[in-house]
């Protein structure tokens, strides 16, 4: 497995199995403690589905780096961040805690990553000139204010069947392969290589492959913010630090701007409709694929290729020396189709039913 060594590799499949097995292991003790999803409301799954995917994803993940035969010091603040959101995810999903209470822990969390962990947004490379924009006193506030985007982005994500698991899976794949070609040290390599085999073996049971098929098992707000913590975490350190492969922030922002566009745009367009940015609705992205009448399998795996595209583009942009204010640039249209399309959402839902129907008529 490249150069990764036999030690990295073990632990990698190791992560796999673990949480492959781990899924079904926690079935029974998470249903007795009723840390299910029960449907209704814009919840339309089929009887109680349980909230054990993240828990899982922890534990694998947990033992698995431990066969990595490196030192992870560096990656305390990691695993301690990820024990703070799986932690503070399993009381929301237990008892509803407020947005509020959730805010600060992710809070506190981004804080131990960049004050404790050191791993924090201290420039944003060469946007606007020929010399990279330091950060100098806002590369604090700034990093925590990238990791709580990111962190609800994910979390957003979970609202149906495999999509958020497979964008982080998407994600880390290409993380993975820019500390590859960036000749990352092993651990780095190695610890994003663990997460993503944890997502691929809960995927397994989350990812509807027919297309009746519901999921065995979520997330839960316990997974969806534990990783997306993880993924915010392994992106910056990946592009920040010294021990990092020198792949440009906008590379970066390109490998993870569906997630991160999609929030963006909703939160604009609840405050600008004077609703709270945080009330949940059915307005994101996947709801208007699904209400255009593709299948929960077709919207997700559509979602995830939009995510290669995007990913693979930032990273030939990094490998390339595309100049980083037209990579840059390149963001704006995106944003503008995405915002557009989402306030006319119902304009899109009728061409792309439209569109659906001429297909299906064709030979």
């Amino acid at each position: 497995m490249f150069s990764l060594g036999y030690h990295i590799q073990f632990a990698i499949a190791a992560s796999f199995l673990i949480s492959l097995v781990m899924v079904p292991i926690l079935r029974d003790p998470v249903i007795k403690m009723n840390l299910v999803d029960r449907p209704g409301g814009r919840k339309r799954h089929n009887g109680s589905v349980p909230l054990s995917g993240g828990l899982a994803i922890f534990i694998a993940v947990m033992f698995a780096a431990m066969f990595t035969n490196v030192s992870l010091q560096a990656y305390a603040s990691l695993f301690v961040g990820m024990a703070l959101m799986l932690a503070t995810g399993l009381l929301d999903d237990l008892v509803d805690i407020s947005p509020s209470v959730k805010l600060t822990a992710q809070i506190v969390a981004a804080l131990l990553m960049v004050s404790w962990g050191g791993v924090q947004i201290t420039e944003l490379g060469l946007l606007v000139g020929a010399k990279p924009i330091e950060l100098g006193e806002w590369a604090i506030p700034f990093t925590v204010l990238c990791v709580l985007v990111l962190i609800n982005a994910i979390n957003m994500a979970d609202g149906t069947d495999g999509l958020a698991g497979g964008l982080v899976l998407v994600i880390l794949a290409m993380l993975f392969s820019a500390a590859i070609l960036g000749g990352a040290e092993r651990g780095l390599s190695g610890l994003i290589g663990v997460v993503f085999a944890a997502v691929l073996a809960f995927l397994i049971y989350n990812f509807r492959f027919t297309r009746n098929r519901s999921a065995r098992v979520f997330l839960g707000d316990s997974g969806s913010l534990m990783l997306g913590y993880a993924v915010a975490w392994l992106a910056v350190y990946l592009s920040q630090t010294p021990a990092g492969v020198g792949i440009t922030p906008i590379s970066v922002a390109w490998i993870l701007l569906l997630p991160v566009l999609d929030l963006l745009v909703l939160f604009i367009r609840r405050v600008m409709r004077g609703r709270s940015p945080f009330v949940a609705d059915s307005e994101h992205l996947h709801h208007v694929l699904l209400r255009s009448g593709f299948s929960v399998r077709s919207t997700v795996l559509l979602l995830m290729l939009v995510t290669i595209a995007f990913g693979v583009f930032g990273l030939l942009g990094w490998r390339n020396d595309w100049p980083e204010p037209w990579l840059f640039l390149a963001v704006l249209p995106v944003f503008v189709v995405h915002y557009l399309s989402s306030m006319r959402a119902w304009r899109v839902v009728r061409v792309m039913r439209r569109l659906r129907r001429r297909l299906k008529r064709s030979p």
